[in-house]
C-alpha cells in the first residue's frame, strides 16, 4: 500500500477511522478535519468506473431534465461567482465534469464562450446531442483555452491525483484566471453522519442526497483543507460562499427549501 495514501490529502496529517459504506472506509484527518476515502482510488479505476456506468450508477440522475432541474440553483450560483470574479466580456469558461449539461446551457445562454468535458461516455453524448461543445473526457481533454475560469459543480469531490489536475489547470487557465467549484464540504458530512446515525456508531454512513457515495465522493474538504490545498498549488482562496440547495421533489425538495432559508 502506498504510505502516501495513509496521510490526509489537503494538509499530510493523521487519520482516524470515520465510518464506513457499501464496503469502503472514510477516514477524517485529525488536523484539518478533512474527511477522505482510505486507501484512495486510483486515477485508472475511477476512469474505468466512469467511462462504464456512472451514468447508470445511481448516485446522479439518470434522468438529464430531472437532473438539471433539481440542479439548476447550483448551476446558476457557480454562473453568478464567475461573473463576480472575472466579469463577462472576454470571458471562457472550461468545465471539468459537464455532466447532463444544465452549466454548459445556462452559460452559453449567458452569452459567454465555453468548452466542457465530461468522463461519462453516456453523458457527454447526450450533451453532443444537445449540441452542447461537450467531449469525452477529463481535464487532458480540454482543449479550447486560455480559459478565464475553470467550473465545477459537484466534482471536486470525485478527484484523486491532484498533482496532475492542478498542473493541467495552471496549463490551460489565463493569467489571474480562476476555478470556481461547488461542493459539498466536511461539517455538512459530518452533520448528516450525526443526524442519520443518531449516535449508533456501528450504523454504516448515510446515503442522504448522495452524499457518502464510495467511490465516486472520494474527498470532503474542509475549509482549513481547501486553504492548505490552494496553497500547495499555488493558488489563492479568495471566496468562499454557502452553496444554494437543490430542487428536488416531494419531501426532499421540501427540506432543501427549508434549509436554504434557515
Amino acid at each position: 500500500m502506498n504510505p502516501r495514501h495513509s496521510a490526509c490529502v489537503a494538509c499530510g496529517g493523521p487519520l482516524s477511522y470515520f465510518g464506513s459504506r457499501d464496503s469502503y472506509d472514510y477516514h477524517r484527518c485529525r488536523g484539518c478535519h478533512t474527511i477522505q476515502l482510505w486507501p484512495l482510488p486510483t486515477q485508472a479505476e475511477l476512469a474505468a468506473a466512469y467511462a462504464r456506468d456512472y451514468a447508470q450508477a445511481e448516485h446522479i440522475s439518470s434522468d438529464p431534465d430531472l437532473c438539471i432541474r433539481t440542479s439548476r440553483p447550483y448551476y446558476r450560483a457557480v454562473l453568478d461567482a464567475i461573473r463576480s470574479h472575472a466579469g463577462t466580456h472576454g470571458v471562457r469558461v472550461g468545465e471539468v465534469g459537464a455532466g447532463w449539461g444544465g452549466l454548459a446551457a445556462l452559460v452559453l445562454e449567458a452569452g459567454i464562450d465555453y468548452e466542457g468535458v465530461e468522463p461519462s461516455r453516456e453523458m457527454a453524448g447526450y450533451c453532443a446531442y444537445r449540441g452542447l461543445p461537450v467531449s469525452t473526457g477529463d481535464i487532458a481533454a480540454l482543449r479550447g483555452g486560455p480559459f478565464t475560469a475553470l467550473a465545477l459543480v459537484n466534482v471536486f469531490e470525485h478527484l484523486v491525483n491532484y498533482d496532475a489536475w492542478f498542473a493541467r489547470a495552471r496549463a490551460v487557465l489565463a493569467d489571474g484566471g480562476i476555478i470556481v467549484t461547488a461542493q459539498p464540504t466536511a461539517p455538512f458530512a459530518c452533520f448528516t453522519r450525526q443526524v442519520a446515525r443518531l449516535g449508533r456508531k456501528n450504523k454504516p454512513l448515510p446515503q442522504i442526497h448522495q452524499e457518502f457515495c464510495p467511490p465516486w465522493h472520494i474527498v470532503f474538504f474542509s475549509f482549513e483543507g481547501m486553504r492548505w490545498l490552494a496553497d500547495r498549488y499555488g493558488f489563492d482562496l479568495i471566496d468562499l460562499r454557502r452553496t444554494p440547495q437543490g430542487r428536488g421533489a416531494g419531501l426532499t425538495g421540501a427540506i432543501q427549501t427549508a434549509l436554504e432559508y434557515t
